[in-house]
């Protein structure tokens, strides 16, 4: 099943909770509305904090602000997914709020594969 990872950085300046507050009031919305019929499930997750077992000298501030899954039903829901967010009309609508809440620039889309070695819990 393909997935989606997507992480996230707010815009400069813009607070913890108004970041999440447009992301899930605005943009999943826009995103359900557009393309949740392709989706077999949608998670956004909003780091706290970062483990402590990290040596690195850096905060939760210095890591993303959101760390969006999403899986696709099969890889015809990506390209139609891909299909649906170019139409120009769509491309628009997505951008434009994606500007006013995302560092657009920091923003990655990683197209990942998952692998569970049996530790899911039923």
């Amino acid at each position: 099943m393909p997935k989606i990872v997507i992480l996230i950085k707010k815009k400069p300046g813009m607070s913890r909770e108004d970041f999440i507050h447009h992301y899930e009031t605005s943009h999943a919305v826009i995103g359900k509305r557009l393309l949740g019929h392709l989706w077999t499930k949608y998670v956004r997750n909003y780091p706290m904090s970062l483990m402590e077992y990290q040596p690195e000298d850096n905060s939760v501030e210095d890591s993303y602000d959101a760390v969006t899954e999403i899986w696709l039903k099969d890889q015809a829901a990506v390209e139609e997914m891909a299909r649906i967010i170019n139409l120009p009309e769509n491309n628009k609508v997505i951008l434009e709020d994606e500007e006013k809440f995302q560092d657009r620039l920091a923003t990655r889309l990683l197209m990942v594969e998952e692998y569970d070695n049996g530790t899911t819990l039923p």
